[in-house]
């Protein structure tokens, strides 16, 4: 984009965990997102969700500028579900695409409800393998490295274990998303819990994509991200 939006309003979509959102964010301050709370049946029901967000703040589809999407880690069908409805949105709207990393949306949403923390966050996501994605992050939102797929029941001195996960400057982290408890559990005290955070969902895919927008920042395409090859059979309970 050439210059900075004018009234940008978002339309954005989640479904990366356990249940699908839309959200609705515009710069005027009308904001609305409605979910669907169950780990399956998200494609039948987003477009719907889709709808009710932009009629709760008396829109039609034609008002949205900028269509984003989580884009992952997490579940490979949930992935695919929201980029596909959010492809489907900017073409018809002729909107600005806007894939995010859920783990960066998640510490980014954290960190705004926490402004005083000067720490590090560490983000997850359930990998529906018995394993865990997780990525750090500083207070200013900067990885600090990349997404890591972390299964807390193999051997410490696994390439896979916990101890290649801690390093000295991560110590004290605090762990936001579905891995919190198990990772800090198995960290033997050196992270640190935080259950304070919601579900990831599309508001926060929402704001952190309108601080890109009015921030003039490069926005990243609605691709999906993968960590590892997507895994199609039964998910491991």
């Amino acid at each position: 984009m050439s210059g900075p939006a004018t009234n940008p309003v978002l339309l954005a979509f989640e479904a990366s965990g356990d249940q699908a959102s839309v959200a609705v964010l515009a710069a005027d301050g009308r904001q609305a997102m409605f979910h669907h709370a169950a780990r399956h049946g998200h494609a039948a029901v987003i477009i719907n969700l889709a709808e009710a967000a932009l009629q709760a703040c008396g829109m039609g589809a034609s008002s949205v500028t900028h269509v984003a999407a989580g884009r992952g880690p997490g579940s490979f069908t949930g992935i695919r579900v929201a980029l596909a409805a959010a492809k489907g949105y900017q073409l018809a709207c002729k909107a600005v695409p806007v894939g995010l990393s859920c783990l960066a949306a998640m510490a980014a949403y954290a960190q705004h409800h926490h402004s005083a923390n000067k720490g590090i966050w560490l983000a997850t996501a359930d990998t529906r393998r018995g394993s865990i994605f997780c990525q750090p992050f500083a207070a200013d939102g900067t990885a600090l490295g990349d997404i890591m797929d972390i299964d807390p029941d193999l051997p410490e001195d696994s390439p896979q274990g916990i101890n290649a996960l801690i390093t000295d400057r991560w110590e004290g982290a605090r762990v936001i998303g579905p891995g919190n408890a198990i990772l800090a559990a198995a960290s033997a005290g050196c992270l640190l819990a935080d259950d304070s955070q919601p579900p990831i969902g599309a508001m926060q895919i929402a704001q952190l994509a309108s601080n890109l927008v009015a921030n003039q920042e490069l926005l990243p395409p609605l691709a999906p991200l993968y960590v590892a090859p997507a895994f199609l059979g039964p998910s491991r309970s």
